[in-house]
C-alpha cells in the first residue's frame, strides 16, 4: 500500500535528470554546430586570401615578361601588392585554427606563405640592386635563389591543394586558386641573368633616379603679368607671402631636404628664411609657405630660392628659382563724401 508514493518520488527524481540530459545534449548540437560555422568561416578566409594572392601573382608574371621596359616605382607598387596579399594571408593563419583536422592543412598554407615572402623579398632586392650596381656580380645567384624560394612554395601550395582533396579533411566551399607568382616554364639558368640584363639594359626605368625639384611658385594677393611682360603684385595688402610647390619627378621617394629664401626690397636689409621639407614620394608633391613678407606699394622686389634636397639628386638645374616684381602703388581714394553739385535756391 506504500508503493504507490515511492513511484511517485522516483518520478520526481527522473524528470530532473531527463531534462538536464536534454539541455546537454542541445548545448553539444549548438557547439558542434558553432565549430562547424567556425570552420567554414575560417576556410572562406583562406580561400579568399589565396584569390588574392593568386591575382597579385597574376600581375607580377605579366610585370616582369619585359622588365627593361619597366619604370622603378611600377616595379615597386606591384612587387608590394603581392606582399601585401601574403601579409593579409599569414595575419589569418596566425590565428587560431577552428578545428583540428585542419591543422595539416593550414601548416603547409604558413609554409608556403613563409617560402614565398622569403622568396620575393628577395626578388625585388635583387633586382633592384642589379639595376643600381652593374659592377654586382652577386645579383644572378642571389636571384637565382629568390627563384627558387618562391618556387618552393609554390609546391608547398600544392601539397595543401592536395590536403584538401582529402575526404577526412574539410575544404573551402569555393575551390582553391591556382597561384603562380613568378613563371616556372623557364629554367632558373636562364631566367636569372636575362631578367639582370634587362635590368641593366640601356633606358631601362629600374635604375633609381632621384629627383626633386621646384615646380611652381605664386604669391598671396597673386602675381600676374603686366602688359609690358613684368610682374606686378596688387596693393591690396602690406604684407605677401609666397607658396612653392617642390615636386618628386623621380622614381624613388626624396630625402629629407629643406627650401631657402631671399626676399629683398629697396634700401631694406633681406629677408632669409629656411623651411623644411618632408620626404616625398615619386609622383607626389608638397606646399611650403614664406608668410606674411613686408612690402611697400610702388617698390621693385627680389625673389630667390633654392632647394637642398638633402641627398642624391639626378637634376640640380631644378633646384633654384629667382623673379622680380614689383608691387603696385596704391589706388589713390577719389571720392568726395561732400555733395556740391546743387544748390538751395532760396528766393
Amino acid at each position: 500500500m506504500f508503493d504507490a508514493p515511492r513511484r511517485r518520488r522516483r518520478r520526481r527524481l527522473i524528470w530532473p535528470l531527463v531534462i538536464t540530459i536534454v539541455v546537454v545534449v542541445a548545448l553539444v548540437v549548438a557547439t558542434a554546430g558553432d565549430d562547424t560555422r567556425s570552420t567554414i568561416t575560417y576556410l572562406e578566409d583562406v580561400q579568399t586570401s589565396a584569390t588574392e594572392i593568386s591575382r597579385a601573382g597574376s600581375t607580377l608574371r605579366t610585370l616582369v615578361g619585359d622588365l627593361s621596359r619597366v619604370d622603378r616605382a611600377e616595379f615597386q607598387s606591384v612587387v608590394g601588392g603581392v606582399k601585401t596579399s601574403l601579409d593579409s594571408a599569414e595575419a589569418i593563419v596566425r590565428g587560431e585554427v577552428p578545428s583540428s583536422e585542419i591543422v595539416g592543412a593550414m601548416t603547409l598554407y604558413r609554409l608556403a606563405l613563409e617560402s614565398w615572402s622569403e622568396g620575393i623579398d628577395g626578388f625585388e632586392e635583387t633586382i633592384l640592386r642589379a639595376a643600381d650596381d652593374s659592377l654586382d656580380e652577386t645579383v644572378i645567384d642571389d636571384l637565382a635563389s629568390a627563384v627558387v624560394a618562391v618556387r618552393a612554395g609554390d609546391q608547398i601550395y600544392g601539397a595543401l591543394i592536395a590536403e584538401f582533396d582529402r575526404e577526412d579533411v574539410p575544404a573551402p566551399v569555393a575551390a582553391m586558386p591556382e597561384i603562380r607568382l613568378l613563371p616556372v616554364d623557364t629554367p632558373i639558368t636562364v631566367l636569372a641573368p636575362a631578367w639582370v640584363s634587362a635590368a641593366r639594359s640601356d633606358g631601362s626605368e629600374l635604375p633609381i633616379r632621384p629627383s626633386v625639384r621646384i615646380e611652381q611658385v605664386s604669391t598671396d594677393p597673386e602675381w600676374v603679368t603686366s602688359a609690358n611682360s613684368s610682374i606686378v603684385v596688387p596693393a591690396v595688402s602690406d604684407t605677401i607671402s609666397v607658396m612653392v610647390v617642390v615636386g618628386n619627378s623621380g622614381n624613388t621617394a626624396t630625402s629629407p631636404g629643406s627650401l631657402s629664401m631671399r626676399f629683398a626690397g629697396p634700401g631694406e636689409e633681406p629677408v632669409e628664411e629656411t623651411e623644411p621639407v618632408p620626404i616625398i614620394e615619386p609622383g607626389a608633391r608638397t606646399s611650403i609657405v614664406f608668410r606674411d613678407l613686408d612690402v611697400i606699394p610702388g617698390s621693385f622686389y627680389q625673389l630667390e630660392l633654392e632647394l637642398d634636397p638633402g641627398g642624391d639628386d639626378t637634376f640640380l638645374e631644378d633646384n633654384t628659382y629667382s623673379t622680380g616684381f614689383t608691387v603696385n602703388e596704391a589706388t589713390p581714394d577719389t571720392t568726395d563724401t561732400t555733395d556740391t553739385s546743387s544748390t538751395t535756391d532760396g528766393g
